[in-house]
């Protein structure tokens, strides 16, 4: 069943000079329950900006995003956004006062409070401020605040970006637990091919002409990352990420 539709999206920022700068042209998308959409694309092709809109943090100019048949107008709480920058939680509150803001701490039980740090692994953090964590454990309190909120669609926008390459393996591959233990959707933006591939049921290639071509993802779970299948894939996902990287 179709989860989240997005149809005829446009969408343009304004420059200095007071002139339009497209980014989305008759956009159109399409999420099944329990499906996981990684959207790639090299840099200024707009993947954030769509993520954005689909989450009802921008309203596109044209067109109109559904979620279980009704219009995305401003975000709601069964679809719950993970941003890149690692300051989104609040400095002033703990790992554990971030997850359940703006619930107080008494209302939510501590079984429930416990069961939540512990599926992101950062339960030993609970007490800690976000300066006293690495870029990883900010992400992951991120995530438990995200999952706080029981939602049936994560979208994630580059949300390892600045992590160490074994930070940001060990957290794709919580994520993907996360994914199906929890049976969630997720839409997930990365400019990463071996990410991408990791992670999704179904690539949205976009290009900075507009275009945007979906592909199925052919590997099985698990996913080995430096199995041959895996590293071909690579090969042929780059080679079309070169076609999509023409000027507009």
């Amino acid at each position: 069943m179709v989860l989240l539709e997005a149809t005829g999206l446009s969408f343009s920022y304004t420059r200095e000079d007071g002139t339009a700068y497209p980014v989305l042209k008759d956009f159109s998308l399409s999420l099944d329950e329990g499906e996981s959409l990684v959207i790639l694309g090299p840099s200024g092709c707009g993947k954030s900006t769509l993520l954005k809109i689909l989450g009802g943090f921008l309203r596109s100019r044209t067109g109109e995003v559904l979620y279980r048949g009704r219009r995305v107008e401003k975000p709601f709480r069964r679809g719950q956004m993970v941003f890149q920058d690692p300051q989104q939680l609040l400095p002033w509150l703990t790992v554990e006062e971030n997850m359940i803001f703006p619930e107080r701490r008494g209302r939510v039980p501590k079984a429930a409070r416990d069961s939540l740090l512990e599926k992101v692994g950062i339960e030993e953090f609970r007490e800690s401020y976000t300066h006293q964590l690495s870029g990883g454990m900010k992400q992951r309190a991120a995530l438990a605040r995200a999952l706080f909120a029981l939602p049936e669609l994560l979208f994630m926008d580059e949300p390892f970006v600045s992590l160490d390459a074994p930070s940001r393996q060990e957290l794709q591959e919580m994520v993907l637990k996360l994914w199906k233990d929890e049976g969630l959707s997720l839409l997930f933006v990365t400019h990463d091919v071996g990410e991408a591939l990791f992670l999704a049921d179904r690539i949205l290639i976009m290009g900075r002409d507009y275009s945007f071509t979906y592909m199925a993802n052919p590997l099985p779970y698990p996913r080995e990352r430096w199995s041959e299948s895996f590293l071909r894939e690579e090969i042929r996902i780059h080679s079309l990420l070169e076609a999509s990287r023409s000027s507009r």
